[in-house]
């Protein structure tokens, strides 16, 4: 069974207009009669976000994942049906290296994507932080008990273990063009100078820092390049990059900012690694999700049945995969086929009701802009923000090209990429089925990236699994508030070796 892939379709003013948007289109797409339907009357010349209603394409990388992909519009559509669907494979795209002999801290640590890279490049964690009570549960699920809930603000240095390396980002929400802009006058920002302390009073061999592409953008270059000179005065080498995950064989456009300090004592600076020529920006939907089987709706309360082979009464049985199985009699002991292929963190979620008509005609690789005129306005409450509004506004994602980055909030009204997806006869309106928003017939309806999606388009390994008492919309939030897996492991594997070099280097001057 797989987790976290559960299908969910979309919005009923989405579902109208995301059937009409071929994959790689967006919003714009759409007639102009059709995208002042979908702006609600808020329509302005040149306005809207091109990643409105965008469908994805299959064989391109997916825009950077966010945390609110149930939000109408700016959910990103899945590419749809694969003419011919890959055998389903066990996605691990972080092959376990080594072990290093280097250790671990890692603050701000989330859900613990960043951790599966550094823990399978080579690296022991031994401790890590999040004041996120369920992404601390996300990590404790996964990686273990050396996780610790709390405020790193109240924590004292001495209590975080010597380690070779200190790894983290601190909440990026206050530097993101996605944010407030606060900056680091931000409560979230101010967490920026709480790493910096650490760093400071821990002194390991070398850091790793991420944060948004803001952070070095006009508004907030000179808090960035604060940082660089107080990384300085503490003793550390610093190089930086703005590192965007496609060109490292992840299937997503997502720019983060990376720093890496290591201690001036070891007498070198860290050089960034080159992507491997098979990963440069090769990969794309396809090569993430495309094996995976079309999510159904959560059914049988999210249970599984367990099959026996044979005439017994028992027949099939309802499990929970996270509960205790029940007693299996002794007739079937060796007679168990084993769970229906409903993969964990895997289920199919629509749109919501107001997104549903925009959705349903915006075509892969298409956005909001994709709808008329009329119904870009309409899709605005009658009010196109100045200057036009996110391109990834229901961005419909097509399988030939990359996901946008994955976000924290993609269940918010309008936010969420689409899945590609198969368009819908949307001419069958009255084969809808009025609660659950899904389809009768047999077409698949627009709908969001599962969580699963989202996180084998972050790079994550399919052995990562959320907890099923942990909510949908947290889930997301984990997932889009990230560090893509590969990335981070391509970058440890880079700091352990040249670590490891001088670190050998010193020994035999002193033999």
């Amino acid at each position: 069974m797989l987790a976290n892939h559960y299908g969910f379709g979309l919005r009923n003013d989405e579902e109208p207009f995301a059937h009409k948007i071929p994959p790689g289109g967006n919003w714009r797409s759409l007639s102009e009669d059709e995208q002042r339907d979908f702006m609600k009357g808020a329509y302005k010349s040149g306005g809207g976000k091109s990643g409105y209603l965008r469908r994805f394409s299959w064989d391109e990388p997916s825009t950077t994942i966010v945390t609110s992909p149930m939000s109408k519009a700016t959910c990103y559509l899945h590419p749809g049906l694969l003419p011919e669907r890959g055998a389903y494979m066990k996605y691990n795209v972080t092959p376990t290296q080594p072990r290093n002999g280097l250790t671990v801290a890692e603050l701000f640590c989330g859900g613990g994507l960043m951790a599966v890279g550094l823990k399978e490049s080579g690296f022991n964690i031994v401790w890590a932080n999040d004041f996120d009570k369920r992404a601390v549960q996300a990590y404790r699920h996964n990686l273990g008990g050396h996780v610790v809930h709390g405020d790193i603000t109240t924590i004292d240095p001495a209590d975080i273990p010597d380690v070779d390396v200190i790894a983290g980002g601190p909440p990026c929400q206050d530097y993101s063009a996605a944010g407030k802009g606060a900056g680091e006058e931000g409560e979230r920002g101010k967490l920026v100078f709480a790493y910096l302390n650490i760093i400071e009073k821990k002194q390991p061999k070398a850091f790793i820092f991420e944060n948004v592409k803001g952070l070095i953008g006009k508004r907030h270059r000179h808090t960035f390049d604060k940082l660089l000179e107080e990384f300085d005065r503490m003793g550390y080498a610093v190089s930086w990059k703005l590192i965007n995950a496609w060109d490292y064989g992840v299937a997503q456009k997502r720019e983060r900012v990376f720093i890496v300090g290591v201690r001036k004592d070891f007498g070198f600076s860290f050089a960034f690694p080159n992507p491997e020529p098979e990963d440069y920006r090769t990969k794309v939907l396809r090569d993430a999700i495309g094996d995976l089987p079309e999510p159904e709706k959560q059914v049988n309360g999210g249970r599984s049945k367990a099959k026996f082979r044979g005439d017994g009464s028992q027949g099939d049985k309802l499990v929970n995969p996270w509960n205790p199985s029940p007693t299996i009699r002794s007739e079937h002991h060796g007679n168990i086929e084993g769970f229906d292929p409903s993969l964990i963190n895997h289920t199919g979620y629509g749109l919501r009701n107001d997104e549903k008509p925009w959705a349903l005609k915006i075509p892969p690789g298409g956005n909001w802009r994709s709808l008329s005129e009329e119904e870009q306005l309409e899709s605005w409450n009658g009010r196109i923000p100045k200057g036009g509004g996110s391109t990834n506004r229901l961005r419909k994602r097509d399988w030939n090209e990359p996901a946008g980055a994955i976000t924290t909030t993609p269940m918010q009204k309008l936010s969420c990429q689409l899945h590609p997806g198969v368009p819908v006869n949307h001419t069958k309106k009255d084969c809808w089925t009025p609660k659950s928003g899904q389809p009768q017939h047999p077409d698949r309806a627009p709908r969001r990236f599962t969580v699963r999606e989202c996180l084998r388009i972050q790079s994550v390994p399919d052995w990562h699994v959320f907890p099923d008492d942990i909510s949908l919309s947290a889930q997301y939030r984990i997932v889009g508030n990230g560090v893509p897996s590969r990335v981070a492991w391509y970058l440890g594997r880079a700091l352990a070796e040249q670590i490891n070099e001088k670190l050998q280097e010193k020994e035999g001057e002193t033999e």
